[in-house]
């Protein structure tokens, strides 16, 4: 579980009740105006360069006079919402650079890597009103979120504090990926709201029409800074290959300091499809041997299989449906 922040609000501003954040009731009076400015705008952030995309499931509706308004439900997929990461752009890279170049090969690992991100939050997304309050449900549900806050606080640590600096010193150019990390910045306050939220809240308080608002206040720009950091990567094709490499597999093992055997491996199988294709290439992540992943299935995903039923994809990496 991700440790909750330092500067974490008094239980006393905490638990202090708002008539407005009846729901909220975890936020400190800071973090709730920052929350009405941010949610204020979200529509029109979703409107940016990185849209919202669903299949064709919109719910269709009749009335008649005289009778109420029925709504009929579709299917769609847990992890339609906000758009997958396609391609790293391959047109972008001279010719003369082997495609087997560590750089573009990184590049695809990391979009596979922000694609189970999204695909995650696209579900969360998705679920978050169906979902009620006062249940085993709701406990579980918020525990799938709590995830997703942990998955990403320590991607960016790892890219923060190692993966990007190391780069930057070997390219001899200092903050040369610098705009990449200040990015981090664009979705920050959004994301900390968020964090609190999933981790604070009771499952006697949880609302759903609240989580997927603070989902929709930082997802767009965090969307796109997924999607932007790719091309990043193709870049580093003027760098050596065998540098590259090692330098990615050296930040692989960070993470994984702060991780649950438990949480880990299911959360991975569970948020990666394995018919989705990048640049025509099926995903090879994440690169688990097949007796890691059968104890996996059969054993670590027990322990919180509650929460693994949010997951957009079964374990097996099939995608889910819904109804909406």
């Amino acid at each position: 579980m991700l440790p909750l922040p330092t500067n974490m609000p008094s239980p006393k501003d905490q638990r202090t009740k708002s008539p407005t954040y009846s729901h909220l009731l975890y936020l400190s009076e800071t973090d709730r105006q920052i929350f009405t400015t941010v949610t204020s705008s979200s529509s029109f952030r979703s409107s940016r360069s990185v849209h919202s995309y669903q299949t064709d499931t919109t719910a269709v509706s009749a009335s008649t006079p005289g009778t109420s308004r029925m709504s009929i439900q579709r299917p769609r997929f847990a992890d339609d919402h906000y758009p997958l990461i396609t391609t790293i752009h391959p047109e972008t890279v001279p010719d003369y650079v082997p495609i087997n170049h560590a750089a573009l090969w990184c590049a695809r690992q990391m979009a596979q890597i922000h694609n189970i991100m999204i695909r995650a939050l696209n579900s969360a997304w998705n679920h978050a009103v169906g979902i009620q309050p006062s249940t085993r449900e709701a406990e579980d549900f918020l525990f799938f979120n709590q995830q997703i806050c942990s998955t990403l606080e320590h991607h960016h640590r790892t890219e923060d504090e190692y993966f990007f600096p190391t780069l930057e010193a070997i390219l001899g150019r200092p903050s040369a990926i610098e705009k990449i990390a200040k990015a981090h910045e664009s979705f920050a306050e959004g994301l900390a709201i968020y964090q609190k939220y999933v981790f604070l809240t009771k499952a006697s308080e949880y609302n759903g029409v609240t989580l997927k608002h603070i989902i929709e206040a930082f997802a767009p720009d965090l969307i796109q800074h997924l999607h932007d950091e790719i091309p990043a990567l193709v870049a580093l094709h003027v760098l050596d290959s065998k540098t590259v490499m090692k330098v990615w597999k050296s930040s692989e093992q960070l993470p994984a300091r702060y991780s649950d055997v438990y949480v880990l491996a299911p959360w991975m199988l569970g948020c990666q499809d394995k018919s989705f294709t990048i640049d025509g290439h099926k995903a090879d992540f994440p690169e688990m041997p097949w007796v890691v992943e059968f104890v996996a299935k059969g054993w670590f995903a027990r322990r919180h299989a509650g929460a693994w039923r949010f997951c957009p994809s079964d374990l097996n990496g099939r995608r889910r449906q819904i109804y909406v």
